[in-house]
């Protein structure tokens, strides 16, 4: 979001946002002036008149406003060098990235499943007796997820990124650790419903939301691949499994170790999480009050996002449903990720059915995942040093694409050409997570609109993988047809994105023609305001 006309081509400058100021104050340079402080540009004058960090009264209260207006207010004005930018920015990703990468440790917990689903003890315990049993396990999960991602991210908002990730994390753990000592199907379906589910609700949706207060939108795409990837986390699960199911003791089977190690680590992240990631920049313990000023001053200058005010939830809702952006973004995400949906799940079955023991094919799993999580870094990296994302988002489904139709085609004819082509689908598949959610975030204003917008997206999308484990129907036939559903659909995805890239570069054309036709009378009248709604013709759209 730009607040200025004549700040649009500053918004896309790979130049830190230094702020235009009189006496040629902009420009990068080794020290300040002593000057600064006395004329409000040292970046602490509003913070200086409120007391130490903001206190709460209950968990679930919110941190005073009054805070994040003051550093609002001391951004506005605060002069600082590119030597500052890039530290505040290493100081970001060295204090705030790792905790977010950390927590994604949990995608263990949901995937886990799939590498526990080929050990025989595992199914007898919970009753998994076909696979229709096996894909109703599986789509049960996004039942709460579905219901509870858009109040979730309100919830976040309200009470801060470190309280709601606290409560994520601990509902996963839990849920893990309970599964150990489970029993019988219907165990299996409300552990998943109702503690996993409800758990996840909102946390890949609030992570977005949460790096969009941090980081400008050319440097987000990168930071989300770091943090908003299974790529990593389905490799550790596949070593862990690969050396866990062989333990066996008179109390806990293999596929239960499995269970135990993953949960203990993400409950002891929950209270990480909650003592030591800070809810919002403004309430960051380790920035001075001035860094606290140039960190949002940062990403002011570019989109400006808000912690507080601006619209309600129930007015970004509406303005997100009646959008069209926001509902290709949903068919972009819904498309892909039925093969997301899937083959995290499926990926040890479907190695094992190629001829391979069990516990070889839970170690056969690392490799794929790997090779994907390099491709998910490569392509959010190139992203965000080209700033476009629809063409990489062709790109990652063109690679998915062939990879399922090898895996149609060549199921029964070559063991190779079938792994093979596993690596392709998950490179491809995962690929897309941070390519497509960092252009959602990138496009949707103001900040509540953001916020709703990217629960929206994942929260319907997911609807449709409450179905997505059913196309795996035909596991007497190689899954055949079901690898040629999951094809199906990254074309679709593919022709959305090419769509919506269309559709963004017309918008930013009319925008542009709009303000080319105005008097310089016309764009005085302009608003200012402080943050900028994405149907302002001076609004630029990443493409």
């Amino acid at each position: 979001m730009i607040t200025r006309t004549s700040e649009i081509s500053q918004s896309l400058s790979p130049e830190p946002d230094v702020e235009k100021l009189p006496l040629n104050l902009s420009e990068p340079h080794t020290s300040l002036p002593h000057t600064l402080s006395s004329t409000g540009h040292s970046g602490v004058t509003h913070q200086g008149k409120l007391g130490a960090r903001p206190k709460r009264r209950h968990f679930f209260s919110a941190l005073d406003p009054n805070y994040a207006e003051a550093v609002n207010l001391d951004a506005e004005n605060v002069v600082y060098t590119f030597e500052e930018d890039t530290r505040i920015k290493r100081k970001i990703d060295n204090r705030v990235l790792p905790l977010i990468i950390c927590s994604f440790q949990h995608l263990e917990d949901r995937t886990n499943i799939g590498n526990a689903h080929i050990i025989p003890a595992f199914n007898k315990n919970f009753g998994i007796t076909d696979n229709n049993k096996w894909t109703l396990a599986l789509s049960i999960f996004y039942v709460g997820y579905c219901l509870l991602e858009i109040p979730a991210n309100v919830l976040q908002r309200h009470i801060g990124a470190n309280r709601f990730f606290f409560l994520s994390l601990t509902f996963w753990g839990l849920s893990s650790l309970s599964i150990v000592y489970a029993k019988g199907y219907a165990a299996l379906l409300v552990l998943r419903q109702v503690l996993l589910g409800i758990g996840e609700a909102g946390f890949y949706a609030g992570v977005i939301y949460y790096l969009s207060f941090w980081y400008k939108r050319h440097e987000l795409a990168m930071r989300i691949s770091l943090c908003m990837t299974a790529t990593y986390s389905g490799a550790i699960g596949g070593l862990l499994a690969f050396g866990l199911v062989r333990a066996e003791t008179p109390l806990l089977d293999g596929w239960q170790f499995l269970y135990l190690v993953e949960a203990i680590p993400t409950i002891i992240m929950a209270f990480v999480t909650l003592f030591f990631l800070p809810a919002f920049p403004f309430s960051a313990s380790f920035f001075t009050p001035r860094e606290k000023a140039i960190a949002q001053a940062r990403v002011n200058r570019d989109h400006r996002p808000q912690s507080h005010g601006g619209m309600t939830g129930w007015q970004g809702l509406k303005a997100v449903v009646i959008d069209p952006n926001a509902w290709m973004f949903m068919s972009i995400y819904a498309s892909f990720n039925i093969g997301v949906a899937t083959i995290s799940y499926f990926l040890p079955t479907l190695i094992n059915d190629l001829g391979f023991t069990a516990i070889n094919a839970q170690g056969l799993t690392v490799a794929p995942y790997v090779l994907g999580w390099g491709m998910v870094v490569l392509q959010a990296w190139h992203s965000d040093k080209t700033r476009e994302r629809g063409w990489h988002i062709i790109f990652s489904c063109v690679i998915s694409f062939v990879g399922y139709i090898i895996l149609a085609t060549s199921a029964r004819k070559s063991v190779g050409a079938s792994y093979f082509a596993l690596f392709l689908v998950v490179g491809g598949l995962y690929s897309l997570f941070p390519l497509v959610m960092s252009w959602a975030a990138n496009t949707l204003s103001p900040t509540s609109k953001r916020g709703v917008g990217t629960a929206f997206i994942v929260s319907i999308s997911n609807t449709v993988s409450i179905a997505s484990p059913q196309i795996y129907f035909d596991p007497e036939d190689d899954y055949v047809k079901g690898h040629a559903i999951s094809a199906s659909c990254l074309f679709l995805s593919m022709l959305m994105a090419f769509a919506l890239r269309t559709r963004l570069s017309w918008l930013n054309n009319r925008n542009a023609q709009r303000l080319s036709g105005m008097s310089e009378d016309e764009k005085a009248l302009l608003p200012v305001v402080n943050e900028m709604d994405d149907q302002d013709p001076r609004y630029v759209f990443m493409t």
